[in-house]
């Protein structure tokens, strides 16, 4: 008769999950990986931070940094983050196009008077 484990999920073998008991050694002088990253459709340049153990995140929407954040992001933080910056775009050129076309205002508009000197 076999004697029961305290453990009993020890002899059960997983690649795809790490071990509660796992030691990881952080070398801080290791180089760190900057390449970007797609998360879904969505490209996420990374950047280390001096002097931590974090990564910061830039989900970027073509050349424009939309949102950073420090944890690995999921799809619905880049979807949503794009869509704030196109929502916050599109206010933009509203306001713009508002915004009363003439182009002198105030005391641009009256020519400035030069005192002669006597």
């Amino acid at each position: 008769m076999q004697r029961p484990t305290s453990n009993p999920h020890a002899e059960i073998v997983r690649r795809d999950t790490i071990s509660l008991r796992t030691i990881v050694k952080y070398d801080p002088m290791a180089p760190r990986l900057t390449t970007p990253i797609l998360v879904g459709k969505f490209v996420v340049a990374r950047k280390p931070l001096a002097d931590s153990v974090h990564t910061l995140y830039m989900i970027m929407d073509g050349r424009d940094v939309v949102r950073t954040q420090i944890s690995w992001p999921s799809e619905t933080d880049c979807e949503g983050a794009t869509r704030a910056a196109a929502s916050a775009r599109i206010a933009t050129v509203r306001a713009l196009a508002e915004a009363p076309k003439s182009s002198k205002k105030g005391w641009q508009a009256r020519p400035m008077r030069v005192k002669e000197a006597a």
